[in-house]
């Protein structure tokens, strides 16, 4: 049993991974595609920093949604499972490591959208709204 949680939690930290290079992947690729509004948001007053934040904070919802719909369709499962395997044991939710993962997950999806959030940032709003969307 020690084995399989081994490969359970192995998979799970893969899966995350994965996870974090997509949200950082979409973000920059959102980022790229938004430049004109970038621009415009800096040129109506928003600073540098709100940017960056307004973009962080972005990319961590994709981390709330994924973290929300993996609880809510991961707790089923496991409850399947357990009556799959015919284990008479009643289903006991670790609620501070499932509170704990999520906001892991939720900390990490942020970080992949600070360097594209950064990049954005950068740029001036002049640049930004001369370019063609």
């Amino acid at each position: 049993m020690d084995g399989i949680l081994a490969v359970a939690i192995g998979l799970v930290g893969l899966t995350v991974l994965i996870a974090v290079v997509g949200v950082g992947t979409t973000t920059a690729l959102s980022v790229v595609e938004r430049v004109r509004e970038s621009g415009l948001l800096r040129a109506v007053g928003l600073s540098r920093g709100g940017l960056r934040a307004m973009l962080t904070a972005e990319s961590s919802l994709y981390g709330v949604i994924g973290a929300t719909l993996g609880l809510l369709l991961g707790v089923p499962y496991a409850w399947l499972t357990i009556k799959a395997l015919g284990a008479n044991a009643p289903l006991a939710l670790p609620v501070w490591q499932l509170a704990a993962v999520f906001v892991t997950l939720v900390a990490f999806t942020a970080l992949a959208g600070v360097l594209p959030a950064r990049r954005a940032s950068r740029v001036s709003p002049v640049a930004a709204l001369a370019t063609d969307g």
